[in-house]
């Protein structure tokens, strides 16, 4: 299992916009969600809002069998996508390289 912990900048003025995104998330397109981590490999996720003195970071945890996540072609995945380009102005297919990991530490 591979391990991924990354974050991403939301200006001020974009995360009530963001926020809306997360409740479709974790609402109406849950199924969606959990369906495109299934085919993707993801086994977990989880993201973490921190408020910062310029706007705020989106921490994002995620436990993958391999790095395929990236090339998720369905109509979830492109919304998903074009909201995170629209809102965080970042382009997953693109901007993001996995950070490495440096310290992992467990009982």
């Amino acid at each position: 299992m591979k391990k991924y912990a990354y974050s991403y900048t939301i200006i001020k003025e974009k995360i009530d916009e963001w926020l809306v995104f997360v409740k479709e998330v974790n609402t109406n397109r849950n199924r969606a969600f959990t369906e495109m981590h299934a085919r993707i490999g993801v086994t977990k996720e989880s993201w973490y809002l921190q408020k910062t003195s310029v706007g705020y970071e989106v921490l994002v945890y995620t436990e993958a069998r391999d790095e395929k996540f990236k090339n998720e072609n369905t109509e979830f995945s492109n919304w998903f996508r074009s909201e995170v380009i629209r809102i965080q102005n970042i382009d997953l297919n693109s901007n993001t390289e996995m950070p490495k990991i440096v310290l992992d530490w467990s009982e």
